[in-house]
């Protein structure tokens, strides 16, 4: 569990290592994993994941960590912001936790909270966004757990598992962040000099 980048009560957030490649890609091909996300339409092998690994990891448009049990040391997902946009100071928030037995025990909500309090501490952005498949209620309760609200719907934007699905746009933006859980991260999330 050595070269932690984040920490929070539960989690560890690292940087993604090209090894890593194999584990996330046996989380991709998982249909539980995936089964309200677009990953997961087409089988993918360690080497496609490897090589977008290599093209995320060269931009700087991109953040990307995976996340550790910190009682383990076990990576049980990734996460990042993506399309970090400077003058809008923005970016989307993705979240894969692949070890099922870490499901609905709060891993999710703190790994949001965990990259809500970097990009709004560390990168100075102004609203953090994401898409979620209206019907993944968990993912929907972690986010708004986290601060996150509503923006939209957008009808059958995803087909999977032989149907379509709507997905929720949800945002959270530093006005209402600064307002409301900035201290609270800043304690739990952040350095003790």
């Amino acid at each position: 569990m050595t070269g932690l980048f984040l920490t929070g009560e539960k989690i560890g957030l690292r940087a993604v290592r090209l090894e890593d490649a194999g584990l996330l890609a046996g989380w991709m091909n998982d249909d539980q994993v995936t089964y309200f996300m677009f990953t997961g339409q087409r089988p993918i092998a360690p080497w496609q994941v490897l090589e977008d690994l290599r093209r995320q990891l060269e931009s700087p448009a991109h953040t990307l960590f995976m996340v550790e049990d910190r009682a383990t040391g076990v990576a049980i997902g990734s996460a990042g912001l993506y399309d970090i946009h400077q003058t809008a100071r923005k970016a989307e928030f993705r979240v894969l936790l692949g070890a099922k037995e870490f499901w609905n025990k709060g891993y999710g909500t703190e790994v949001t909270e965990l990259l809500t309090f970097y990009g709004f501490d560390r990168l100075n952005l102004n609203k953090v966004w994401l898409g979620v498949t209206a019907e993944n209620v968990g993912a929907v309760r972690a986010y708004q757990k986290a601060g996150f609200k509503s923006e939209g719907r957008l009808r059958q934007e995803l087909y999977r598992n032989g149907r379509y699905y709507d997905a929720i746009r949800m945002s959270i933006l530093r006005e209402e962040y600064d307002s409301g859980l900035a201290s609270d991260h800043a304690r739990r999330f952040g350095a003790n000099p």
